[in-house]
């Protein structure tokens, strides 16, 4: 008899919620934990509760500064939240700490593609790709930041090369349409945005 996939997500629920309570008794038995505050904070990121996992990252960043993990961790929280401009400055500290973090310096280019900033984008693409010269992820973001600078044949060039990597074609096709909908902000001549 197989498992319904029902019955593994309940189980899986479950798990993670005693979880969840050890680690909230070992903060509570010592509120400097940082292991404790790191691991429940992944399990609220694992739970879709980033304002929790905010919390506990920031927490881990108070007792261990020159944690690179848990900056990233609170940047990826901040994303999740919406919020560009602090996540931002989370995967900055990342690559300070962790020159070689490949997933900070995709998810700080998509930062800046949210704020539709492709000119800040492209150095980290260049250093993630540096790091890693097959990651589908900095090609797709690639392709949206030249999409919103307008830059058909590099988008073109960068999308079938994140495709042939493994990046969802469909999705990809999606992102980069959305990009060239929004385009880059018209600057006035005051700098204001039209």
């Amino acid at each position: 008899m197989s498992t319904e996939p029902h019955d593994e997500q309940t189980e899986a629920m479950a798990q993670l919620e005693t979880m969840m309570d050890e680690l909230t008794k070992a903060i509570e038995a010592n509120p400097d934990d940082a292991e404790a505050y790191h691991r429940r904070g992944v399990a609220y990121g694992q739970m879709v509760e980033p304002q929790e996992a905010l919390r506990d990252f920031t927490q881990v960043i108070r007792l261990r500064p020159e944690d690179a993990e848990a900056h990233y961790n609170r940047g990826m929280a901040h994303t999740s939240l919406h919020q560009p401009l602090q996540a931002i400055d989370d995967y900055t500290e990342t690559v300070r700490l962790n020159p070689k973090h490949l997933d900070a310096y995709n998810n700080r280019a998509a930062s800046y593609i949210e704020l539709r900033q492709p000119e800040q984008a492209m150095p980290d693409l260049e250093h993630a790709l540096s790091i890693d010269a097959n990651s589908a992820s900095a090609y797709a973001l690639r392709a949206m930041a030249n999409a919103l600078l307008g830059d058909e044949d590099q988008t073109t060039k960068d999308s079938e090369r994140a495709s042939s990597l493994g990046f969802d074609t469909a999705a990809l096709e999606y992102l980069v349409m959305r990009s060239k909908q929004q385009g880059t902000p018209n600057i006035g001549e005051n700098g204001s945005r039209n």
